[in-house]
């Protein structure tokens, strides 16, 4: 079964490492171009994911996040390998 999660609760994420409510992050919000972030606050999100969900998210990996959905497909395919991107 694949894993599911939550866009809310990675909009909760992205938000708090931003300093923004949750209603600031669009489903589709650019990471960079809409809500400005910067590579702190991408390691700041990977951090979060990794305590949320705990699996660990490569540099290489970070890199390739636009968006929520990005966010979403990167963290169900790591659980359901059970292993780091």
């Amino acid at each position: 079964m694949a894993a599911v999660v939550d866009i809310d609760d990675l909009r909760a994420i992205v938000a708090g490492s931003l300093e923004l409510e949750p209603g600031d992050v669009a489903d589709d919000a650019h990471f960079t171009d809409d809500l400005e972030m910067d590579s702190l606050a991408l390691l700041e999100v990977s951090s979060r994911v990794e305590k949320r969900y705990g699996v660990a998210v490569r540099d290489a990996a970070l890199g390739s996040l636009r968006t929520l959905a990005d966010l979403r497909i990167l963290i169900e395919s790591l659980l359901a390998e059970g292993s780091a991107a």
